[in-house]
Parts: structure tokens; C-alpha cells; sequence
């Protein structure tokens, strides 16, 4: 490579070192010193610039010593270079690699061979080797650009200032001093930086399983990252909702930031109104109260899918009093039916709240109330007050007293027509439907006592004994 520069940069070595001292911000804390030769570079720190950081760059390799009265304000010394050994272009003594001297205590230099530049520029190498020309713009013979050079120590040493940047061909030579200043100072470029955001929100509420990821393009690169409260990097997982900031910073020191919203998705809530009879059956529970419940199934997505009942529970009051012959219904504002009992068989007509049936008996009452219907239980009647029929009668019970046999005769309007067989405290012993006007009932299995017959439709009793 020396051979190559030989051929073309003698003009520019002259040129070089005849530009005018150029001072790029008088509060910067980066001072560089870049050259192809190397040789022996002594660096008198004579201005009080707080946290100054020192970058040299060489193809040769150079021997950087460092004095003054403000060299214990140097807090980095950082070389970066191709660091060609046993340099003798520089006359004697030989420097056989790059060395650092001076440095205060507590301070490591940093000795780089041909790290990668974060700024890519078609006239430049693409690693960090050498320099001699403030030409951004021409193609610089197998060294780098100044701005390269410049975005690569930007990079190390991020929010600093250059306050110069000295540049030519050949060996060093005397003392560089920070009043000296330098001859390249690039012009300010706009901070196109700009960051693109990927959000992807929570599955379920109440998750923070969300993610943003940032995306960095413009500016100089590399780029860092930082999101606020979290990591430094360009991905931030397992996020709850909330706002989050990232903020990402070029290698040269522009910063641009972004805000994401973490959005909790809504709660899956089915609200329900229920009536039923009596119970209810949920989540897995026969409920028989009205009040309000709820349970926690699973969606198809895996969230938890809340069900609230507000569950209204109607009954019937089914029970009933009974006065003497009298039966009657205590649910009030119902709709009754009467029914026989053993089995059910509804009495034609009988639909109001109180019942008094003709025949003893068993009833009870379907009632309708609240939209729902429940059956009483039955209730047993015994119809009383009457003996026997006058001598009128069409009905004929014989013999009194019975033995093994009860006759009945009747008209033919009765045939068809049940009887009724009760003991004396009102239990029914037998009932059957007369097919015939001349009855015989066995009743030789009877105890002695008192009996009583009624018929279907005669609100009259035949006192028998036996």
C-alpha cells in the first residue's frame, strides 16, 4: 500500500499540512490525529478541557507520547490503524509497533488494528487503516475518509464533541499541541435518523405478554438502543399495557425517539338474564335462589371468557288448607285445576281457588303462578251428615245390618255412575262403577263396624253395619 500512495499523494502531502488551523467546536473533548506515515507523535495537552478524549489513526505504526499541564484531563487515549510493523519511514529509532506512553493513571489505552467503520463510504476502506486527506468526496487510494474515521470514534465514545481533527500524509514531527488546533472539520449533516416501530399487543386481558420491536434507519450507523425502564436493545417482550420509549443514537451521536402504547385488550364479559322454575342448573351447580352468579370458562384463544347470571328463581306455593269438605288453594293471583288423585284425572270445572268436593276422597290442585305450575299434594275429603235416603229414593242399599253381602239397586240414571265404600274415620275400602241396576258387593272379608256408601253424584251417605 505505501508504494500505491507514493505514486500520487506527494502534492497532497504538501498541501496538507498548509491548511489553515481550524478549530471545530471550542467545546469539544475529542481531539484526532490521523496520518499514513506514523512515527512519533508527542502531544502536549496544554488546554484545560475537561474528559478529553485523544483518537490516532496510522498505517504506520506510531509512537504517541503524552505531556502537558492538563494531562491528568485525559480520561481515553484510543489508537485505530493498520499498525505496519518496524516502521523506518520516519528515520530513526525504528518503531516496531504502536505503543502508547503518558497516559495518567487509571487510564488504559486502546490499541485497535483495523476495526470495522460504522459508516460506509464508497471512497473509503471499509476498516479503519489509515488517512491523509479531508476529501470526503475522492476516492482516498486504500485509506478511509475523514468522515469515516470520525463516525468510527463517534461511535466509542457517544454525546462527545470533536474540537479538532488533524490530518496529513507524513510522519510527525515536534509537538502537537491542543492550541495548535487541526485542518478538517466536517460540516454538520441533518439527523435523518428516523425509528420505525412494531407492536404486537397482549393476547388477554390482564397479560403482559406484549411486544415492540424498533427498527433504526437513517443517521450513521451502528445504532444502540435503549427503551426506558427496559432493555437496550431493539426488542422489548413480555410488556404489560402502558406507554414505552425507546430511544436509539446513531454512531454519530443523533438521537431520535419513539413512543408505543401497550393497549390491555377488553375483558370477554357475557352478561345473562335467566328466569326459571324452581332451579337452575350452572357451572356445574343445581342453584334453587335467585341471585347473581358467575363463572370463568376458556375462549377459543385461550382468555378467560367471564359469564355473569342474574338469575331470577320463581316458585309456586303449592300448599293448601283445608275446612272440613273445603279444600283451598293458599297462592293467591294463580290459575287452579282440581284433580282427582290415584292417578291425576282433572275434575271438570273446578278451577277455582277453594274446592268442596261432593264425594270423599282424595284431591289435589295443579296451580299456575309466575309462569311456572306445580301440583299440591293430595289432600283426603271425607263427606259427611247424611245417613241413609228417604223412602223416595231411587237408590236401595240392603241389608242393614250386612253380613257377607251388600245389595244395591238403583235407577237407570245411575247406571255407570261410581259408588264409594268408607270405613268409619273416612278411608276409602272400595269403589268400583256400577254396569248394572241390581248390585251385589261382597263384603265378607269386612271387619265388624260402621260403613258408610256414597254414590257418584248424590251428595248423600248410606250408614251400613255389619
Amino acid at each position: 500500500m505505501k508504494k500505491i500512495f507514493l505514486l500520487f499523494t506527494l502534492a497532497t502531502l504538501f498541501s496538507c499540512t498548509a491548511y489553515a488551523q481550524l478549530l471545530c467546536s471550542p467545546n469539544g473533548s475529542i481531539v484526532m490525529f490521523t496520518n499514513y506515515d506514523g512515527g512519533t507523535l508527542n502531544i502536549n495537552v496544554d488546554v484545560n478541557m475537561p474528559n478529553l478524549k485523544i483518537c490516532i489513526v496510522s498505517y504506520e505504526a506510531v509512537s504517541v507520547n503524552l505531556s502537558g499541564a492538563y494531562v491528568n484531563n485525559v480520561t481515553a487515549v484510543h489508537y485505530a490503524g493498520y499498525n505496519s510493523q518496524n516502521n523506518n519511514n520516519c528515520g530513526a529509532p525504528v518503531i516496531p509497533t504502536t505503543v502508547i506512553n503518558g497516559a495518567p493513571v487509571g487510564v488504559t489505552p486502546v490499541i485497535q488494528f483495523a476495526p470495522t467503520s460504522p459508516l460506509a463510504n464508497a471512497n473509503g476502506n471499509p476498516t479503519i487503516v489509515c488517512g491523509y486527506s479531508c476529501d470526503t468526496n475522492a476516492y482516498q487510494g486504500g485509506c478511509n475518509t475523514v468522515d469515516q474515521i470520525q463516525a468510527y470514534f463517534m461511535a466509542q465514545y457517544p454525546g462527545s464533541i470533536v474540537r479538532f481533527h488533524k490530518v496529513q500524509y507524513g510522519c510527525w514531527q515536534g509537538t502537537q499541541t491542543l492550541t495548535g488546533a487541526g485542518n478538517c472539520c466536517l460540516a454538520a449533516v441533518a439527523n435523518n435518523l428516523s425509528i420505525s416501530t412494531t407492536v404486537i399487543q397482549p393476547t388477554c386481558n390482564g397479560l403482559c405478554n406484549g411486544f415492540a420491536s424498533a427498527t433504526a434507519t437513517g443517521g450513521t450507523p451502528p445504532y444502540t438502543y435503549q427503551w426506558t425502564g427496559g432493555p437496550a436493545g431493539p426488542n422489548n417482550p413480555n410488556l404489560c399495557p402502558g406507554t414505552y420509549t425507546v430511544v436509539v443514537t446513531d454512531a454519530a451521536n443523533n438521537s431520535a425517539s419513539q413512543v408505543v402504547t401497550i393497549i390491555n385488550p377488553a375483558p370477554i364479559v357475557t352478561n345473562l338474564n335467566q328466569t326459571a322454575c324452581f332451579s337452575y342448573f350452572f357451572n356445574g351447580t343445581n342453584i334453587t335462589n335467585s341471585g347473581l352468579y358467575k363463572d370463568t370458562l376458556q375462549s377459543a384463544t385461550g382468555c378467560d371468557s367471564v359469564i355473569n347470571l342474574n338469575l331470577t328463581i320463581n316458585t309456586v306455593n303449592n300448599a293448601v288448607n283445608q275446612t272440613g269438605a273445603t279444600l283451598t288453594a293458599v297462592a293467591t293471583g294463580a290459575s287452579y285445576v282440581w284433580l282427582k288423585c290415584n292417578p291425576y284425572s282433572v275434575i271438570s270445572g273446578a278451577v277455582a281457588q277453594s274446592y268442596t268436593p261432593s264425594l270423599s276422597g282424595n284431591y289435589a290442585v295443579e296451580i299456575t303462578q309466575n309462569g311456572c305450575k306445580d301440583t299440591s299434594i293430595c289432600k283426603t275429603v271425607v263427606v259427611s251428615g247424611v245417613d241413609q235416603l228417604d223412602e223416595n229414593t231411587i237408590i236401595h242399599v240392603y241389608p242393614n245390618p250386612i253380613n257377607n253381602a251388600l245389595y244395591i239397586d238403583v235407577d237407570a240414571a245411575f247406571v255407570g255412575k261410581k259408588y264409594a265404600l268408607f270405613d268409619a274415620v273416612g278411608k276409602l275400602i272400595s269403589s268400583e262403577i256400577i254396569y248394572q241396576k241390581s248390585n251385589q258387593l261382597n263384603v265378607e272379608a269386612l271387619s265388624k263396624g260402621i260403613y258408610f256408601l256414597q254414590m257418584e253424584g248424590v251428595n248423600k251417605k248410606w250408614k251400613v253395619q255389619k
